[in-house]
């Protein structure tokens, strides 16, 4: 059985905490007080000014496994929480340097870093994770963390990975990338597209949204003619300025390009990623057997791109 304390932390001088007041949005971020954690609590502040919204810090302290022949969780080691509310303080010291307006608050959970963030992201607008560190959030990859929040979260999930739009530990953030980019696989994918349409705008930047397909049923070493690729690929033109067309009317200060390829639909966004401030792509949720699935084009675009990747829930 699992075991959740909450432990909450003071992030900030009792004199700030009494004049400020929470943004009407939150943005959280899990830390274990690794560079790349800090890197991703960083770029979560950056978030989180852009949107008016408050940051919640939260750590996870990992609950052992009791030895037999007692069940259940362990209590964690002694002092554990104390060296983890010094952690998530120390990184809100960061923080507050930076961006000294920013309302910010940390939290201390004894769990499993997944449920921990989970939990804490309800009520949030986006939860904010390093795709490296250790401890409580080590080896976040999609086999493990990440995977259980892509697959889980409703609300959009940043991975904080590559050397685009990701701050060190010692510099503010510095968007290395020139545009925001966007798989899109069909209509289906209208919230993807407002996420990043959103995301353009905050940091405005121009908006790139590929849409990558397959040859249709094709058998024979020739391949298709040109003249039928050319209307192939203008049918999945037009599928991808209708799924583009409702973030376009919300969004018509928003620049940008679209382009239907034919090609690997992971590759062409790994490749894209390389010039961009952020990768945008959509998660369907499933259940039973299922539930941790991301698909193969989510999987491999947050394991192998060069920047943060922003994990768009769709159901």
């Amino acid at each position: 059985m699992e075991k959740h304390v909450n432990t909450a932390v003071q992030t900030t001088p009792p004199q700030q905490s009494r004049t400020r007041r929470p943004g009407p949005g939150l943005v959280v971020a899990g830390t274990d007080g690794s560079e790349p954690g800090t890197r991703a609590v960083l770029r979560a502040a950056a978030e989180a000014v852009r949107r008016g919204a408050a940051l919640r810090i939260v750590h996870a302290v990992r609950v052992p496994t009791a030895a037999p022949p007692q069940r259940g969780n362990a209590d964690p080691a002694p002092g554990a929480q104390e060296a983890g509310a010094r952690l998530v303080e120390a990184v809100a010291g960061q923080v507050l340097n930076r961006h000294p307006d920013l309302s910010v608050d940390g939290k201390v959970v004894v769990g499993l870093p997944g449920d921990v963030l989970l939990e804490a992201a309800a009520d949030a607008e986006l939860v904010v994770v390093s795709a490296r560190g250790r401890g409580g959030f080590a080896d976040l990859l999609l086999g493990s963390v990440a995977r259980f929040l892509a697959s889980r979260t409703t609300c959009p999930l940043m991975v904080v990975r590559g050397d685009h739009g990701a701050p060190s530990a010692a510099g503010d953030l510095e968007l290395d990338g020139d545009r925001v980019v966007v798989g899109i696989q069909g209509e289906g994918d209208a919230p993807t597209a407002r996420a990043a349409f959103a995301e353009a705008r905050r940091w405005q930047l121009p908006l790139y949204a590929v849409h990558a397909f397959d040859w249709p049923g094709f058998a024979g070493l020739s391949g298709p003619s040109p003249d039928d690729l050319k209307a192939v690929t203008e049918a999945h033109q037009v599928c991808l300025d209708s799924a583009l067309g409702p973030a376009r009317e919300l969004y018509p200060d928003v620049l940008g390009a679209e382009d239907a390829v034919h090609g690997d639909a992971a590759g062409t966004l790994v490749s894209a990623s390389e010039a961009a401030t952020v990768v945008v792509v959509g998660v369907r949720h499933h259940h039973g057997l299922l539930r941790h699935w991301v698909g193969h084009v989510a999987h491999s675009v947050i394991e192998h791109a060069h920047c943060p990747v922003l994990v768009v829930p769709l159901s």
